[in-house]
C-alpha cells in the first residue's frame, strides 16, 4: 500500500499525503484528517527501509563504540565486537559506520569520551564500568539529544539509561546453585574477583553478592572466601591462599569475570585436590578446559550478541522511533562439556 493509493483513495495530491506523513505545515485539519482515516483503514505503515536506503549516500548513521581494549588482558571484548561488526554488516547499504574508542583504563575512557563528543554522532555504545564518568558521558549525550546504550554492566546512574545486559546478581545466585550441588554444606567456596584502577568491577561485586544471597537463602553456614587479583598484574597464591587450598575439603571456585581458564593451571601446580570451577564466557581458553572437566559449568552471557543488539536496536530506535528495546535482559546460559556442539575452536568461532 503506497502513498499513490492512499492519494487516490483521499482524493488528495501525493504531497499532501506526504506532508501529513511527515507531520509537515500546509495541510488543513479536515484534510490531515480525511488523509489519517485512510491511512488507518487500509493499514499502511511508512516503509522506513526504503526511506533509508535513498538516504544512505547522502546522510550517514554513525555509531562511536567506547569499550575495553580488544588486544590483550580484555580478549573478552573481542567477542561483543564480533556481534557489532556483524550488525554494522548487515547495516552497511543502509548507510550505517561505526568508529571503535577502545580504552585502558578510567584515565583514556575520559580522554576517548571527550573526543567523542568532538565529532558527530548518532549514537553511542559503551560499558558502564565507571560511574562518574559514565554519568558525565549520559549527561552529555542527553544535551545533544544522543540515544546511548551500555552493554554488559549495570549500575546506578544519575539518569535513566538504557543497559543490554545479564542480570549480574541472578547470575551470582544461579552460580551459588550450580556450586553447592557439587560441593554440599560442607565444604568451602572462594569468590575470585578481578580489579580495575577503580577497585571491583561493579558487575563482579553484584555477581558475589548474588552467590553470598544463594547460601544466605538457603540456610547454609558455609566458609566464603573472596579472592581479588588486579587486571594488571598475574594472579599470585598467597600463603594464606595455599593454607586454605591444602586442606582436603571440597572447594568450589566462583570467578566472576571470563579469566577462569587461569585456575586450573594453578590449582595443578599447588596441587590442589576435590576443587570445583563455575566461571563466565566462552571464549577459547575457558571452553578448552570446560571440555577437558578442569572447569565445570561457565555462564554465558551471550557478550557477541549484546553487541549485535546494541546496534541493531539503536538503529530501529534513530530510523522508527522504536525504543522498545534499547533495554534487554540476557538470559543465564549454563554451559557444560555435554552441550558444546562442535568443540571448543569451533564454537568459539560461532559464538
Amino acid at each position: 500500500m503506497g502513498i499513490k493509493r492512499i492519494a487516490r483513495l483521499a482524493n488528495v495530491s501525493i504531497g499532501t499525503v506526504d506532508r501529513v506523513l511527515h507531520n509537515r505545515t500546509g495541510v488543513s485539519k479536515e484534510t490531515e484528517k480525511k488523509v489519517r482515516k485512510v491511512i488507518k483503514e487500509i493499514g499502511y505503515t511508512k516503509n522506513t527501509t526504503a526511506s533509508r536506503l535513498k538516504l544512505a549516500s547522502v546522510k550517514k548513521i554513525k555509531f562511536a563504540v567506547l569499550i575495553p581494549e580488544t588486544k590483550n588482558k580484555w580478549s573478552y571484548w573481542k567477542l561483543p565486537k564480533k556481534g557489532i561488526g556483524r550488525a554494522v554488516k548487515e547495516l552497511m547499504e543502509l548507510g550505517v559506520e561505526v568508529d571503535y574508542f577502545e580504552f585502558l583504563d578510567s584515565s583514556t575512557y575520559k580522554g576517548l569520551m571527550d573526543e567523542i563528543f568532538l565529532k558527530d554522532y548518532d549514537a553511542i555504545v559503551t560499558v558502564a564500568f565507571f560511574e562518574n564518568e559514565s554519568n558525565e558521558l549520559l549527561d552529555r549525550a542527553n544535551k545533544k539529544d544522543i540515544p546511548v546504550v551500555f552493554i554488559d554492566t549495570e549500575i546506578e546512574l544519575e539518569m535513566p539509561a538504557n543497559f543490554v545486559r545479564q542480570d549480574s546478581y541472578k547470575a551470582g545466585r544461579v552460580a551459588g546453585r550450580l556450586l553447592n550441588g557439587l560441593v554440599g554444606d560442607k565444604g568451602c567456596y572462594f569468590v575470585v574477583n578481578m580489579l580495575n584502577d577503580r577497585g571491583i568491577h561493579a558487575n563482579n561485586v553484584q555477581r558475589e553478592r548474588g552467590f553470598r544471597k544463594f547460601f544466605e537463602d538457603s540456610g547454609q553456614d558455609v566458609q566464603i572466601r573472596t579472592i581479588n587479583y588486579s587486571l594488571s598484574g598475574e594472579f599470585v597464591v598467597t600463603k594464606e591462599m595455599e593454607t586454605w587450598f591444602a586442606t582436603d575439603d571440597r572447594k568450589g571456585i566462583f570467578v566472576t569475570n571470563s579469566k577462569s581458564h587461569l585456575l586450573p593451571r594453578i590449582l595443578e601446580e599447588y596441587q590442589v585436590k576435590n576443587t570445583f570451577i563455575v566461571g563466565f564466557d566462552l571464549n577459547k581458553q575457558n571452553l578448552k578446559h570446560l571440555e577437558n572437566g578442569k572447569i565445570d559449568f561457565l555462564i554465558n552471557q551471550q557478550p557477541r550478541y549484546q553487541g549485535y543488539v546494541a546496534i541493531k536496536n539503536l538503529f530501529n530506535y534513530l530510523t522508527k522511533q522504536d525504543g522498545s528495546e534499547l533495554n534487554l535482559d540476557i538470559p543465564v546460559e549454563i554451559m557444560v562439556k555435554e552441550n558444546i556442539p562442535f568443540g571448543p575452536k569451533v564454537f568459539a568461532k560461532m559464538i
